[in-house]
């Protein structure tokens, strides 16, 4: 049985909480993702904000002096790099997220697309 660890993206781009809005949008254009994991100082994952977040403020007065930290979902659903991709494929498929944090020791290790996990079953049966 594949886990997480065979499936994750190691390398990560994170905001901070302060990080103005302006910095996670270029972020997220830059690397062409569509939500970013947000750290404290101590690296330890506070939250994630992804388009929909960002997308959702836009109406609102003073968007572009929001930052991470107001614009984040503070609930983040994560896996451990261990665990069966079937965990991930469980929360992907109740839940309408794109990626998912990987995490050990409550600091982010990688990340899980739900397209690379669908390219790795489909790797298992072609």
């Amino acid at each position: 049985m594949s886990t997480i660890r065979d499936v994750m993206i190691k390398k990560v781009h994170t905001v901070q909480e302060n990080d103005d809005v302006k910095k996670v949008c270029r972020i997220l254009t830059k690397h062409k993702i569509s939500g970013t994991p947000v750290i404290n100082a101590k690296g330890k994952l506070v939250g994630f904000v992804s388009e929909r977040d960002i997308i959702a403020a836009v109406p609102r007065a003073g968007f572009l002096e929001n930052t991470a930290g107001r614009l984040m979902t503070r609930k983040v659903a994560t896996v451990c790099p261990d665990d069966p991709i079937t965990h991930a494929s469980k929360i992907f498929s109740q839940r309408n997220f794109r990626l998912l944090p990987v995490i050990k020791a409550g600091k982010i290790v990688g990340m899980v697309a739900r397209k690379g996990l669908i390219e790795h079953i489909l790797g298992d049966y072609y």
